[in-house]
């Protein structure tokens, strides 16, 4: 179990420690893209408002019908409309253009390509490590080690701590209090880690999961039979004001969110949100109403649902603590940043473990200037992500990623594997030289 706890570490710490540190600081992702966006985000508060659907069909014409994908509607007085524009040209030319109105006067109050957001590269490099090919299925691997070190630290823990009281740090040496510091912290947060593991494997690896455990997505309205083209869907007529208002009447405990026409052929339109203290995926409660008369035809209500759907739809608000406001996000951030300082302190006990025979070597490195160095690497390459993903949006940064990535990773095989031939060669002639 031991030495289980201490290979998965040591391979895996270095993602852990990075989705540690981008966990954190995705926990306020909307946050900080609002208070950056003032100007986008907020209009002075007015007692009337403008009629939304001649707004969205002059936007329709300018940025195309086919590529409308949702609206945000206000949740607060002074916040702004959002209309969101899907554009793909092609698989190198990806854009999705957020739109904000003023509510009040209906006029455009700007726009920007939400790929260029702080929002969307705090969330994307958390979720994916900006990696578009696999990221996120190793941020799912990762969670799965996480969830492994930290069953395995607590098997071994009783074993280490027979004479040592709880909470105990010893000053012998620095890899003995590093020693003491991962167990207690790994301990003392043992249940938030167990959560952050098990909700990070599965929705990493979700694209795996799902099929074979789950099938479709709960909840999604599907018809049978198309009346429409998508072509024809796309150019039907809806009145969004009276989407909103149906809503609201129909489902009066949901909380708008987002207003979401079809345009398979489906001919329906979706009001999405949430329902005050529940603590499910955001905007995950709906209802549906058919383009043609707005009639209801589907409603989504994860309090009435089967327990299986509703343990679907709670993954992601545990593990990004959604459900409970800006204080729970800040206990989060505290607990959070555990796994990566339990990465960390692993590192420096191997390190030193290791140190006398690593001195031979005539790479050697002294700790610090060791740990630095990753350090400083890392937070650059983070820095660089940013400034690419700010001029150029998702691809440039994406491409990197995935051609440094699997680069680095086919060259440190090929090294492992030539070092393996050459170690067996080598002690194989030195038995035949031997026997000789």
């Amino acid at each position: 179990m031991w030495a289980v706890h201490n290979w998965i570490g040591l391979y895996a710490g270095v993602v852990i420690a990075v989705l540690s540190i981008t966990g954190v600081a995705a926990l306020f992702k909307i946050e900080i893209d609002e208070a950056l966006n003032q100007k986008l985000f907020k209009v002075s508060s007015q007692t009337t408002t403008v009629a939304l659907t001649p707004i969205i069909d002059s936007l329709k014409t300018v940025h195309g019908a086919e590529n409308l994908f949702s609206i945000r509607v206000p949740k607060e007085p002074g916040d702004t409309w959002a209309t969101f524009f899907f554009m793909r040209k092609s698989t190198l030319s990806l854009k999705q253009l957020e739109v904000f109105i003023d509510p009040h006067t209906g006029n455009v109050v700007g726009q920007r390509d939400i790929y260029k957001s702080v929002g969307f590269f705090l969330r994307n490099i958390h979720v994916r490590l900006f990696d578009g090919l696999l990221g996120r299925q190793i941020v799912g691997l990762a969670g799965l080690a996480l969830l492994i070190s930290t069953i395995t630290g607590f098997w071994i823990y009783g074993g280490f701590m027979k004479r040592q009281f709880f909470g105990a740090i010893r000053k012998k040496n620095l890899r003995i209090t590093m020693a003491d510091y991962h167990k207690l912290i790994g301990i003392s947060t043992l249940v938030f880690n167990l959560m952050i593991a098990i909700t990070g494997a599965w929705l990493g690896l979700q694209a795996y999961l799902q099929p074979p455990i789950v099938g479709d997505r709960p909840g999604v309205y599907k018809v049978d039979e198309k009346p429409l083209t998508p072509e024809e869907d796309v150019a039907y007529p809806v009145n969004y004001d009276r989407v909103y208002q149906k809503g609201r009447e129909r489902f009066p405990e949901l909380i708008p969110a987002y207003i979401q026409p079809s345009t398979d052929g489906s001919r329906t339109v979706t009001l999405k949100g949430d329902v005050a203290r529940t603590a499910f995926e955001r905007d995950s409660y709906s209802i549906t109403f058919d383009k043609e008369g707005l009639q209801e035809v589907h409603r989504y209500d994860i309090r009435k649902a089967s327990t299986g759907d509703k343990l679907f739809y709670i993954q992601e608000s545990l593990h990004f603590g959604d459900f409970g406001g800006l204080p729970l996000k800040i206990l989060y951030a505290f607990f959070g940043t555990t796994s990566g300082f339990l990465a960390l302190t692993g590192f420096i006990v191997y390190l030193k473990r290791t140190e006398r025979g690593r001195k031979e070597k005539p790479r050697f490195l002294e700790l610090k200037p060791l740990l630095l160095r990753w350090s400083y690497g890392i937070l650059a390459y983070i820095g660089l992500l940013y400034v690419l993903h700010s001029l150029f949006g998702m691809v440039v940064p994406t491409v990197l990623t995935i051609v440094l990535l699997y680069l680095s990773l086919i060259f440190l095989l090929l090294r492992a594997l030539v070092l393996f031939i050459k170690k067996r060669f080598f002690n194989r002639n030195i038995k035949l030289t031997t026997n000789a």
